[in-house]
């Protein structure tokens, strides 16, 4: 059950990279050494945009491919360390369940180690892993409709509950 939600509009993909750029940067603010977000949508409500600019957000450079055939990317971010006013590097693995079809091949494919682990796990399709997932801490629901995407942003966590409440006041309603 989430402790809160946001309701956006988006209408266009830049405002979606607006919203993953803000998550990212809130995160970045507030870093905790553990954080899932789950992406959640039809094919092209705009998962793989949210994860792409979340992760560029943070550093990441080059090619942010679609884990859509490998499972899993992984990339290497520098997060802030308050206490040494440094910074650390963890990683950040953006992975797609589309081709998931059997609960089995969560077990199988050794992904529990790395979304229960510390680090950043962007996970797209997360339905496909039924009750697999430890609890995300922000959990992003995408839906076209017409020419926009209607969005939901879920807190599941009290990390995911700092970060919702980090967000600037126009990417915030009910």
């Amino acid at each position: 059950m989430p402790l809160a939600a946001s309701h956006l509009l988006l209408a266009d993909e830049s405002d979606t990279n607006a919203l993953a750029q803000a998550v990212a940067l809130a995160w970045a603010q507030h870093p905790a050494p553990h954080l899932l977000i789950t992406l959640e949508g039809d094919l092209g409500a705009g998962k793989t945009t949210f994860a792409r600019a979340f992760l560029r957000t943070l550093g990441v450079q080059g090619r942010i491919k679609s884990p859509s055939f490998s499972l899993v990317e992984e990339y290497t971010i520098d997060i802030p360390d308050l206490q040494f006013k440094g910074t650390l590097q963890t990683s950040a693995y953006h992975i797609d369940l589309y081709r998931f079809s059997d609960p089995q091949e969560w077990e199988d494919s050794g992904l529990r180690d790395v979304v229960g682990g510390s680090g950043v796990s962007l996970v797209e399709w997360p339905q496909r892993a039924p009750g697999l997932l430890p609890a995300a801490d922000l959990t992003v629901h995408l839906e076209p409709t017409d020419a926009q995407r209607q969005c939901v942003v879920q807190a599941g966590t009290a990390t995911g509950l700092t970060l919702l409440r980090a967000l600037p006041e126009r990417l915030k309603s009910g």
